[in-house]
């Protein structure tokens, strides 16, 4: 370039928009320094004008002087782009970034004379482009890093890219969902075209054009397995959130996907499991609380805690006003209350039950006398955690023995008293065989009571919450807390509810709130373990739940707060049933120990007999003595030995009831004890005779009295003949006085024939004292309905719920006589199995078809079917067929076995015909009755 000096020229550069430095060509002496270039510099305008270049800028020369030498010497322009260098700028030492042009300036003879420098400082716009290179490489690296932690992921995770959703990448938790299905680098609605027109289609849309999250729980999907198959009815919950690119741009979907298949199933069975568990509570507080016998548990502070109704009438007080309170507060006397509290401790040191007699007034009835015994309860220690008793009221047993003693001594006088007219009692015969048979009769009466009364003592009672889950996100630092709809709604919150922690916690039962708030405070800050159940009570609802919680720390990456994650579910139904099945196993155990009952099994193959403790002191033997089988059956009496054996084998091989009452010689003590044992064999899951259990009870008492009652009546009928013979003879006698005269013996014969009469009044009437007791029992309750219509119903029912068609072939009304209810659950567990083992859109068909005797009802589906060898199992208990198709499918293996035994008690049959993938038909058949 050409340079003309003058004022024009100096003009130009002080006002040029770039900085510009003229030097000298030979000495590299600035001759023109403008603002611009002082600013780029950062030097005073006299450390660079008139002075030599490299001593203005020593910082750069090495890197620059041998470029600049080269202009002078060559006449070529020398660039530099965005070049980096260090300058001394201000004072200070600074990194900055220029664009620089040393420019030759020639004369008209082509010489070199002067070097424009031309400087543009570009720091600030390299350096945010350094920080958006930065950015963009920080924004792929945490893509990638999320990818890598979704691909370890135990759920469910996958990235749908663009606007056509396509599989970026799906972890292997996902693709174990869907393991026969190509995903990855496909769009979602072409390898998964089932979506179409389902609400996920809308969602995923929805997602992509708005950029908000959106979760579903417990949808249901029919999906197949592998592309074209048979689609099978799958529960998932979703949760959907936007990707969004480095500018905020919504770029793509991440899904997280969690299969509750599983757990849907699992809440239906409990609540079937539940149902069933409230009947059979039922029946055990029928049972318990129908006994007249006074039953009670204490704890070892002598307080009740569990006490029957007969207890509560007898005090007079309800449950909430007596349980959990001490003796004297529930009207003991001091001597009563002291005497029972020595009783228990005795117990609780001996491990041994004991037995007493007392008297005590009746809240109704007046004082009245009681047997009781006092059993201990242990714990899985083998060590006394409470103490059962059973008390009976023995007053009228009391009664009867002294009436029987003063019976005894008038008779006795009588007897002195008429031996002159013994001749004489003949006439009395056949009075006295009527007064025999009415005997006869109530002794049977008193005997059927008694067993009644036995039966009733052995009660059993069994009890036993998969869950919805909720979840949340606290802010370490912050404390936000965040949660979905199903978390509030189990602290009784509504879903557009504020939920914070503090109400969250304040939903939670006193008693555990303090230990909660600790543990969730040692988590969130110290990482401690956080998976604990608690009770909260629903804000709205002020319903009680049982909640199991797990969290999780995990610290952001740069490591400015923590985010403290996790689950929360209902378990209340599981709480509550293992709560119910712990009361029922110890109730079991309290009520045969409080009954006093020997229990035994015995190997039906190789007959190894197992007596317990109690059964061993029934026959004689110490505790730790070994009694085999045989040594059990040389203990019973010899006139009844052989009839129990031969009843004992005939239950095992026939497997009819065991029931008999026989006495036992003692093997150490000799002493005879009356027992009544009851047996019945059981089962194995093949229905092969596997073991025959029973128990015996101690009715040596009851034996006693009937051998003294039968005794006493002996006696009655000869001795009785002498006083009824006289009371015979004075009666004719003053017959044939009031015929011929007024003599005054007729008075005295009739006022003795009187008291004749009221003395055997007396004697009868004191066998006549009996109690009865209702044992409660399950029943088939039969009444007469329309089976067609029920068949209706069930098919309206289960139809809400199925994909299936179900079509009904009917009997045109036909009115049958049977247990509506029970016969309504065996059509539903039949229906219900047809849904779950069919493919979505088949039919299954329901028949009904009658016979002059029968009628029979099938239900037909075209599912897996059931293979050859499994046909014949199925009505097992507990057995279910396992195959690759089923493993998904949840159940216990009951309801077919439940539906058997129901039909077998109205004396029907039930059986399968099947064939493995063509599907099955179940039928049972009822005999046609009438009330």
């Amino acid at each position: 370039m050409e340079l003309t000096d003058g004022e024009n020229l100096y003009h130009v550069v002080q006002n040029a928009p770039i900085g510009i430095c003229i030097l000298d060509a030979r000495t590299l002496v600035a001759e023109i320094v403008n603002n611009k270039f002082l600013e780029v510099a950062g030097k005073a305008h006299e450390t660079i004008f008139g002075r030599f270049y490299w001593d203005t800028f020593a910082e750069v020369r090495s890197d620059y002087e041998e470029a600049l030498a080269k202009v002078v010497k060559t006449g070529e322009a020398y660039y530099a782009d965005e070049a980096e260098m260090t300058l001394i700028r201000h004072g200070n030492e600074e990194k900055i970034f220029v664009t620089f042009v040393y420019a030759p300036v020639k004369n008209l003879a082509g010489e070199v004379t002067k070097v424009a420098v031309w400087v543009l400082e570009n720091t600030k716009q390299v350096r945010d482009r350094q920080e958006v290179d930065v950015a963009s490489a920080s924004f792929q690296r945490e893509r990638d890093r999320l990818k890598s932690f979704f691909m370890q992921a135990p759920a469910g995770i996958c990235i749908l890219d663009g606007p056509e959703l396509v599989y970026e990448m799906v972890n292997p938790a996902y693709q174990e969902l869907l393991p026969n299905r190509d995903l990855l680098n496909r769009p979602l609605f072409e390898a998964l075209p089932e979506l179409l027109g389902t609400p996920l289609e809308e969602v995923l849309l929805r997602v992509y054009r708005t950029g908000k999250p959106y979760v579903i729980n417990e949808l249901l999907i029919p999906i197949a397995e592998y592309e074209g198959g048979p689609t099978h009815d799958r529960y998932f919950s979703f949760n959907y959130d936007a990707r969004r690119d480095e500018n905020g741009q919504v770029d793509g979907i991440l899904a997280f996907v969690f299969e509750v298949t599983g757990m849907i199933k699992v809440q239906q069975d409990l609540q079937q499991t539940t149902e069933r568990l409230e009947q059979q509570k039922r029946v055990y507080e029928t049972i318990i609380d129908g006994t007249p016998d006074l039953m009670y548990v204490f704890d070892l502070d002598y307080r009740f805690t569990y006490a029957n109704s007969a207890l509560l009438t007898m005090w007079g007080k309800t449950w909430e006003n007596a349980v959990g309170k001490g003796l004297l507060e529930n009207g003991y006397e001091p001597w009563h209350a002291e005497m029972h509290e020595r009783e228990i401790d005795l117990v609780r040191s001996t491990k041994k039950p004991i037995r007493g007699e007392v008297s005590f007034p009746h809240a109704v009835l007046g004082k009245r006398t009681y047997d009781y015994i006092l059993t201990p309860v242990f714990d899985a220690h083998g060590e006394v955690e409470a103490v059962a008793g059973t008390t009976r009221d023995v007053t009228e047993r009391k009664q009867w023995e002294e009436s029987i003693a003063q019976s005894s001594e008038e008779l006795q006088a009588i007897n002195e008293e008429m031996v002159a007219i013994n001749e004489e009692q003949a006439a009395s015969n056949e009075e006295l065989i009527v007064t025999n048979r009415e005997l006869e009769l109530v002794n049977r009466e008193l005997q059927d009571a008694r067993q009644r009364i036995e039966e009733a003592e052995v009660a059993l009672r069994l009890a036993i919450n998969a869950a919805s889950f909720g979840t949340w996100f606290i802010h370490s630092v912050t404390r936000e807390f965040i949660t979905d709809a199903r978390l509030k709604e189990l602290f009784g919150y509504y879903p557009d509810e504020a939920l914070s922690i503090e109400q969250a916690l304040a939903q939670i039962t006193e008693e555990y709130r303090g230990f909660v708030a600790t543990k969730l405070e040692n988590a969130i800050y110290h990482n401690g373990d956080y998976d604990v159940t608690y009770p909260v009570i629903g804000l709205h609802d002020n319903r009680l739940r049982w909640l199991r919680a797990i969290g999780n720390l995990k610290a952001d990456p740069s490591g400015a707060f923590s985010a403290f994650t996790g689950v929360v579910m209902d378990i209340t139904e599981q709480y509550l049933a293992a709560k119910q099945i712990e009361r029922a196993e110890e109730s079991l155990r309290m009520a045969t120990e409080a009954a006093g009952l020997g229990t035994y099994f015995i190997n039906v193959i190789d007959r190894i007999f197992y007596p317990s403790v109690k059964l061993k002191e029934f026959f004689g033997f110490a505790a730790d003595e070994e009694m085999p089988y045989e040594a059990a059956i040389n203990q019973i009496h010899p006139d009844y030995r052989q009839a129990a054996a031969d009843q004992v084998e005939e239950a095992i091989t026939k497997g009819v009831k065991f029931d008999m009452e026989y006495p036992i010689i003692g093997h150490n003590d000799g002493k005879i004890r009356w027992v009544r044992g009851i047996g019945t064999v059981q089962k194995d899951d093949h229905g092969v005779n596997r073991y025959f259990t029973g128990v015996l009870h101690e009715i040596t008492e009851q034996k006693q009295d009937d051998i003294r009652k039968n005794d006493f009546i002996s006696m009655v009928s000869h001795e009785l003949k002498t006083p009824l013979t006289s009371l015979t003879a004075i009666v004719q006698i003053a017959s044939r006085k009031l015929n011929n005269n007024n003599d005054q013996f007729l008075a005295s014969a009739m006022e003795k024939a009187n008291k004749q009469v009221k003395n055997m009044n007396s004697m009868i009437n004191g066998f006549l004292n009996i109690s009865r007791l209702e044992s409660g029992k399950i029943m088939i309750e039969k009444s007469t309905f329309d089976i067609d219509l029920l068949l209706r119903e069930m098919i309206s029912e289960i139809q809400l719920m199925a994909t299936q068609q179900i079509e009904l072939e009917s009997c045109g009304g036909l009115q049958i006589y049977a247990d509506h209810d029970k016969i309504r659950s065996v059509v539903s567990n039949l229906m219900s199995n047809a849904v779950k083992y069919s493919p979505n859109g088949n039919f299954i068909k329901v028949k009904c078809e009658k016979t002059d005797t029968t009628i029979t009802i099938s239900i037909k589906d075209e599912g897996i079917g059931i293979k050859a060898e499994d046909i014949e199992k199925v009505f097992v208990r507990y057995y279910r067929v396992e195959t690759g198709q089923t493993q998904h499918i949840s159940g216990f293996g009951i309801g077919l076995y439940l539906s058997a035994e129901i039909v077998q008690r109205h004396e029907g049959k039930i059986w399968v015909e099947s064939e493995s993938g063509i599907g099955s038909t179940f039928y049972f058949s009822l005999p046609l009755k009438v009330d």
